[in-house]
């Protein structure tokens, strides 16, 4: 890994200053993308440059070692529910290009993972953890050539469904006037006197590069690419050396743009471009409906087995709720016999009290009337005494002691009742404080038994919510249980329906299911078991494959008569030869301005890609090759063989370029 601290920038400086040091191939790239990073004009949003950067910032400088390129998906670490639907989403029909390379052999499984995470035309979680960069692994010859053929079967396809939508080639351009030529308006030379930009830039997305360290790997798939009778005529070319641009321009470009300058376009060419396109589209449409109805079935499939699988958890959330709920039911009925027990001995008590307490009362009660009567006797006693003591005078004693003997008497009478009343109301009042004194007590006992009561009721209370929810829940979730197992029924009986449509398809029409036991099988273990399902192509039927091979077929005979009436792609390819130095004026080579070259260039580039599908080009070269293509997105798809034992600047210039990679 890189040093701690160390970004894309202070790297790509390392490598600049080593590569200047050692005249080394990939100078020129990697200095223009570091300038790109000190300018502030390097945008990770572009292309490939995300990627790039995150490459870079992997490279370790002391071990000079290229960290792994692009991504995969780890489908072992992967759960099998995971797999199943990962692999569901990446060859879903709609996941596969339109075209395929014509052949009676059928491509292996994983290749056709690759060929649909590289062409990145499904979406989901596969193709967000791939992103724009797929690490597809190391291929023989022979695969990657098998490979090659799928990517530029789908591709060609993407391509002329674009260029289809155009009634003339040429208003599939725009024009423009060079800045800096020495001749009429500018030019640079009489023939071509402008150069053109495609207006659709997406079309630009469906060229690809193939690129290497080993000239000698590239040589030869592009000769067992061309050589194959079932191959359009311009299928691959080699763009590394000048020598070979050169030998091109001479074989394919010098011909191609003589014939189209003594052709009469508009009487031959323009009417077989509009039947080329008839054609194509005509046949397009066909692969898209039989694309759709074939995608409708898994679809439906993928749809039954989710709802059948929500259902399921729904129906297993219920049954354990249900068993929840009788669990909680049955711990709080075992919480609550204890507690019933002491309410009951609670409630006992607090009768016992109340019992006593009223009694006390009353008692307390009775002996305050007592004190209170016997004070009153005292009260009125004493006065009454005083009052008959004071009613007989001094001359009543003399002259009428009947009289005060009786009143002495009575007074007397009146002050021993009153002294018995006092002790009584003495001993009420003793009685009265002694009954209060116990009454207190009581009342104190009385608020504790309350309290208690009260405390054990809210516990009592609580537990009875608590089986009362759980008893509502039980009682709902049975309901929702009930709508659940018709649910799952019906959704079973609809599984019957999509396997019984798929079990009725026969001949070319059949098809292989990508169910949960292909999976099992293609992951098992077991080397016969999963040969036969690598071997397979889920979802897509005989018919359809051969669908698709005709509209190959047919879009490379429609992008040949688009090239052959486009007046705009001659002009550019002549502009591009002359640019190469393989076309020259008055014996000179022609030597267009910086600034023409920086606006000009792309879209030269861009106008062979039409005329072949795959570039090739050696990696040392590469740098030199596209000098004056400056910016990023020049060619839609890299590919990159041997990834893993390049030099990690290598590859530096030829990701910025491109719009997705594969690494091999």
């Amino acid at each position: 890994m890189a040093e701690s601290g160390m970004g894309a920038e202070q790297i790509l400086k390392a490598l600049r200053d080593r590569e200047a040091q050692e005249k080394g191939k990939y100078l020129a790239d990697v200095e223009h993308v570091y300038e790109g990073f000190q300018r502030g004009t390097f945008s990770k949003r572009e292309y490939l440059c995300d990627e790039l950067s995150r490459f870079v910032e992997q490279i370790d400088l002391e071990k000079e070692e290229a960290p792994k390129p692009g991504r995969s998906l780890p489908f072992e670490e992967k759960s099998e529910e995971e797999r199943f639907l990962l692999l569901n989403q990446i060859l879903s029909p709609g996941s596969a290009p339109l075209g395929k390379w014509p052949g009676e052999e059928e491509r292996k499984l994983w290749q056709q993972v690759d060929v649909n995470l590289a062409v990145r035309k499904g979406s989901g979680e596969a193709y967000d953890e791939v992103g724009k960069a797929l690490a597809a692994g190391k291929k023989t010859k022979a695969e990657t050539q098998e490979l090659l053929k799928d990517l530029l079967a789908g591709n060609l396809v993407e391509k002329a469904g674009l260029l289809a939508s155009y009634d003339k080639p040429d208003d599939a351009f725009e024009s423009f006037d060079f800045y800096h030529g020495g001749e009429k308006n500018h030019a640079y030379a009489e023939y071509p006197a402008k150069w053109h930009r495609l207006k659709e830039d997406r079309i630009n997305e469906y060229s690809m590069l193939l690129v290497s360290g080993e000239d000698a790997f590239l040589k030869e798939i592009c000769r067992e690419l061309t050589k194959d009778e079932r191959a359009m005529e311009h299928l691959a070319a080699d763009v590394s050396t000048k020598e070979e641009r050169k030998e091109f321009f001479e074989k394919e470009i010098a011909p191609m743009v003589a014939a189209y300058r003594a052709a009469n376009v508009s009487e031959e060419r323009l009417p077989r471009y509009a039947k080329a396109r008839e054609a194509f589209l005509a046949q397009k449409k066909v692969v898209e409906e039989l694309q759709a109805e074939l995608g409708t079935l898994q679809q439906d499939f993928l749809k039954n087995w989710k709802e059948e699988k929500l259902r399921t958890k729904n129906l297993k959330e219920a049954e354990a709720e249900i068993e929840h709920g009788k669990k909680d039911i049955q711990t709080a009925e075992t919480a609550r016999e204890p507690l019933l027990k002491d309410r009951n001995e609670i409630e006992a008590d607090l009768e016992e009290v109340t019992k006593k307490l009223e009694e006390t009362a009353a008692a307390a009660q009775a002996a305050k009337n007592d004190w209170t009567h016997n004070n009153d006797i005292v009260r009125t006693g004493f006065d009454r005494e005083l009052e008959l003591r004071n009613s007989v005078g001094g001359l009543a004693k003399l002259f009428s002691k009947k009289k005060y003997d009786a009143a002495m008497e009575q007074a007397d009478q009146m002050q021993t009742e009153a002294i018995k009343a006092q002790e009584k109301a003495s001993e009420a009042e003793k009685k009265m404080k002694e009954l209060t004194a116990e009454y207190d007590e009581l009342a104190g006992r009385e608020t504790r038994i309350r309290s208690a009561r009260e405390a054990l009721m809210e516990k009592l209370a609580q537990i009875n919510k608590t089986i009362n929810g759980a008893k509502q829940v039980i009682t709902r979730r049975e309901e929702e249980k009930e709508q659940l197992n018709q649910a799952l029924e019906a959704v079973k009986k609809e599984r019957e329906g999509i396997l019984e449509r798929w079990s009725k398809e026969t001949g070319e029409d059949q098809r292989t299911m990508l169910d949960i036991a292909f999976v099992e099988e293609l992951f098992s273990g077991d080397a016969k078991l999963a040969d036969k399902r690598r071997a397979e192509h889920p979802w897509l039927s005989g018919r359809y494959q051969k669908e698709r091979e005709t509209l190959f077929a047919l879009a490379v005979e429609f992008q040949k008569a688009f090239i052959e009436a486009s007046g705009c792609c001659m002009e550019n390819l002549a502009t591009l030869a002359q640019y190469w130095g393989a076309w020259k004026k008055d014996g000179e080579n022609i030597v267009f301005h910086e600034a023409d070259r920086e606006e000009t260039v792309p879209s030269l580039w861009q106008t062979l890609f039409l005329l072949v599908p795959l570039a090739e080009a050696s990696l040392p070269t590469l740098a030199e090759t596209f000098v004056d293509a400056k910016k990023p997105g020049l060619y839609g798809m890299l590919t990159v063989e041997g990834s893993e034992k390049l030099a990690p600047e290598s590859v530096i210039g030829a990701m910025y370029r491109g719009r997705s990679a594969l690494f091999l």
